[in-house]
């Protein structure tokens, strides 16, 4: 065809299109939930198909609004590079325990805020330079629709409720500058089931498969019967090793998969980041 020129697409290339693409990435933030049944909120609306499900089946997965967080482990990375190479820049790890639901969600928004670089220069506006992807496992479909949910029942109380409109953004279409996070295929939160293997898998199948580490303190299902005992702490930890396992398992399949397209730390490095458990 006249004018028509191939592009060749050999590794370099590859790799300065990839940089290209993805090198503004810099912030990460890897989080988990976990949820135990709202009892009041069952009961006050009375939902016979609800009930009738809870009433025949042990194992009902009841509907996302009805989730009450008790627990939300978050780890926030900054990194920069030097020499080409990808260095740590700044971590936090912080897992929040507690009764109180609105403490839990003030805490979350108020740690997503600071996952943000935010620019403070003398007699100007701040303004943000760099915004965080989320890493989850089953994030998009459960985690992320539940801390919205939960967050309209103390809307009007929770401090950083600017950054939870930030979230909501939807202006920048193709998120030349400004991030989408609620848009199926955004960049700004890799679902790692969904969005690198296409399919639902649990956490633990995927860390057997890169032959790491997971899970200590339980499971899933216990979560109930600790909140109801008070172990708060146990949950604390239960949370906080699912999200050091999701952030390993982002590390290895970055570096193996993905060729280290993000610029995101090993997993010895991670390995090193202490969880601060909380109980509030």
């Amino acid at each position: 065809m006249e004018g028509y020129r191939e592009v060749i697409w050999d590794k370099k290339r590859i790799k300065e299109r990839r940089e290209f693409f993805l090198g503004k990435f810099k912030n990460f933030l890897v989080l988990d939930i976990e949820t135990v049944k709202d009892e009041s909120m069952i009961n006050d609306i009375s939902d016979p198909k609800v009930l009738k499900k809870l009433a025949e089946e042990e194992d009902y997965f009841i509907p996302h609004p009805y989730h009450r967080i008790v627990a939300i482990s978050i780890l926030s990375i900054k990194m920069e590079k030097n020499n080409g190479s990808p260095v740590l820049k700044k971590a936090s790890f912080n897992t929040f325990v507690s009764e109180d639901e609105y403490l839990l969600l003030d805490r979350f928004w108020s740690e997503y805020k600071k996952a943000h670089t935010i620019v403070q220069s003398e007699g100007k506006q701040p303004f943000i330079s760099a915004f965080p992807v989320l890493i989850t496992v089953n994030g998009k479909d459960f985690d992320m629709p539940v801390i919205k949910l939960r967050s309209l029942k103390y809307a009007d109380r929770i401090k950083e409720n600017f950054f939870i409109s930030i979230y909501l953004d939807r202006f920048d279409k193709w998120e030349d500058k400004y991030p989408r996070y609620t848009y199926t295929y955004t960049n700004y939160h890799i679902d790692i089931p969904s969005d690198i293997f296409n399919k639902k898998v649990s956490l633990k199948n995927l860390c057997y498969l890169c032959g790491i580490p997971v899970k200590t303190e339980g499971d899933g299902s216990q979560v109930e019967k600790y909140f109801k005992d008070g172990q708060l702490e146990k949950i604390g930890k239960y949370c906080s090793e699912d999200v050091k396992a999701t952030a390993v398992l982002f590390s290895f399949i970055n570096r193996y998969l993905l060729q280290g397209m993000y610029l995101f730390p090993d997993d010895e490095e991670i390995q090193r980041i202490t969880p601060q458990i909380k109980v509030l």
